[in-house]
C-alpha cells in the first residue's frame, strides 16, 4: 500500500495508526531508499533503508514518523534532497513574569557562571543522527547573553553541522537569537536574568538539569 503523503498534516496520529513498517519500507524503495548489495528477492524489510528514509524527515522510529506525519503536510522524499525539520512549538515568550528573577545588577556575575558544569548540570538531549540538543531554557539565556555581547544574529538559520548532519543545536540558538532581534543591550540583561529566574524554578528542575 506504501505511504499517502496526500494524507499527510490531518492533524491527529489516529488517522495514521494503521501505517506499518512495511508501508514505508515500499514507499522508501519508490523513493530510491534502498540498501546496497541486498537482492531483489529478499525480504522488503531487508531491501529498503528505512534509516535514511526517515533521516528525510529528521526522525528515527516509526512512531516518531508517525507523529510527523500526522502533524506536517509532507512531501514524498527523494535521495540527497531536502530534510524536513519540524519546528517545535514553543512556550509563549510573552507570558507575564511572575516567577522571582535575579536583580540586572547581578547580571556580570550570572552570565559569567551560568553554563558552567560545576555551577548547573544542563541536561543534552538527543536528536537523530547522534546530534544533541540544550533545553529551551538553556537557549533563552544564551540568546540573551549573546544579544548583550554582539547585538541581533545575523545570517541565514543555519541547516547542515559540520558531522553532515541536521545543525540542531544551531538551529536552536538562532531561533531564540531571533526572538530577541531589535532588543536593546539593556533590556538583553533584563531578559538575561528573567529567563534565569524560569530556569531555576523548582518545577523545571528536572526539564533543565541532570542530577550528576
Amino acid at each position: 500500500m506504501g505511504v499517502d503523503f496526500e494524507k499527510s498534516g490531518a492533524g491527529t496520529e489516529s488517522r495514521v495508526k494503521a501505517m506499518t513498517l512495511d508501508d514505508v519500507c515500499e514507499t522508501a524503495i519508490k523513493c530510491g531508499f534502498v540498501r546496497s548489495g541486498i537482492d531483489r528477492d529478499r525480504p522488503i524489510r531487508r531491501r529498503a533503508d528505512v534509516d535514511g528514509f526517515f533521516r528525510m524527515f529528521s526522525v528515527n522510529s516509526l512512531s516518531n514518523f508517525k507523529r510527523v506525519f500526522a502533524a506536517n503536510a509532507l512531501k514524498a522524499p527523494r535521495v540527497g534532497g531536502e530534510v524536513f525539520v519540524e519546528e517545535k512549538a514553543r512556550d509563549n515568550d510573552d507570558d507575564e513574569v511572575t516567577w522571582e528573577c535575579p536583580s540586572v545588577d547581578e547580571y556580570e556575575t550570572l552570565a559569567k557562571n551560568w553554563d558552567k558544569e560545576h555551577v548547573h548540570k544542563w541536561r543534552m538531549l538527543p536528536k537523530p543522527g547522534g546530534a544533541v540538543c540544550r533545553p529551551d531554557d538553556w537557549y533563552a539565556l544564551y540568546a540573551a547573553k549573546m544579544q548583550v555581547e554582539k547585538g541581533d544574529v545575523e545570517g541565514e538559520k543555519p541547516m547542515w553541522a559540520s558531522h553532515g548532519g541536521i545543525a540542531y543545536d544551531e538551529r536552536e540558538k538562532w531561533d531564540f537569537r531571533m526572538k530577541l532581534k531589535g532588543t536593546p543591550r539593556d533590556a538583553a540583561k533584563k531578559k538575561f536574568c528573567e529567563a534565569y529566574g524560569r530556569a531555576m524554578l523548582k518545577e523545571r528542575e528536572g526539564l533543565n538539569f541532570r542530577k550528576y
